[in-house]
């Protein structure tokens, strides 16, 4: 059955602003209703079309630092950023020869297009650890764990490779009491993407990986409602981790898959 939502909510949705419970309700939504995946579909795409394709220039360095003056609040007189804003400006209009108003209006477009892009790569990185974390509980949760059950790599590879646009590397993690489960296709970021899931103890360890032209780099670890989380970019790969295990044992899990990895 459909149900209508309010357009805010999906937008916060689509933002990573939910609380779980609450994105977990609207991910079960998209799977019966095609209209409401259809616009949440369109709305990603259009967010990473413009984050994607937009053209993007770096500040020179002197107005970077008249900004940081200019906004920084000071102990002073009320009119001195009142004062301040003429100074900017004539810096501003010295570039770029316009006049005094134009070169006022230049310099706060700047600053709010550079704080503009800042929050949307954070708020892309937020909604991407909301997406990766509710993934990893839904697993846990329910009973699609693994599409295809298989300790060997062999096996799992060849078949996320055949329902994937792409052949996620596959690795057996040789680890004191540590298992692989298997891998299913999970979907995450607006793509499908390969999931590999192992047993560390009593612990599900999720390993998301999908394709990426980002230069590698070393993992960034955060936690997130009580998971432990992990991402880095290897290969032409974009790694996600997620478990619940202690932070020890997590490091030492994700250090074994970036060994794996560049062991190929």
């Amino acid at each position: 059955m459909k149900q209508n939502i309010d357009p805010h909510r999906i937008d916060a949705f689509i933002d990573g602003e939910l609380d779980l419970a609450s994105q977990l309700e609207i991910e079960r939504q998209m799977r019966v209703d095609g209209d409401l995946r259809e616009r949440v579909e369109g709305a990603r795409q259009l967010q990473a079309a413009v984050r994607e394709q937009a053209d993007y220039h770096e500040i020179p360095a002197a107005l970077r630092e008249r900004l940081d003056d200019f906004a920084a609040p000071k102990m002073a007189p009320k009119a001195a950023p009142a004062a301040r804003a003429p100074r900017a400006a004539a810096l501003v209009e010295r570039w770029f020869g316009w006049r005094p108003a134009a070169a006022a209006l230049a310099l706060v477009g700047i600053g709010a297009l550079t704080m503009n892009l800042a929050t949307m790569q954070t708020s892309q990185n937020d909604r991407l650890l909301d997406e990766v974390v509710a993934s990893h509980v839904r697993s846990t949760l329910g009973q699609h764990l693994v599409d295809v059950a298989s300790s060997d790599h062999h096996t799992v590879k060849p078949w996320l490779s055949s329902k994937l646009d792409f052949s996620p590397p596959v690795n057996e993690l040789h680890l004191p009491d540590c298992e692989f489960l298997g891998g299913r296709v999970d979907y995450l970021d607006g793509r499908p993407v390969a999931a590999l899931v192992y047993r560390k103890g009593r612990h599900i360890v999720n390993a998301f990986v999908w394709p990426s032209t980002a230069k590698d780099s070393k993992a960034d670890f955060a936690t997130e409602r009580g998971f432990q989380t992990a991402r880095w970019s290897q290969g032409a790969m974009t790694h996600w981790v997620v478990s619940d295990v202690n932070r020890e044992e997590f490091d030492t899990i994700v250090r074994a898959i970036q060994s794996a990895e560049s062991a190929k």
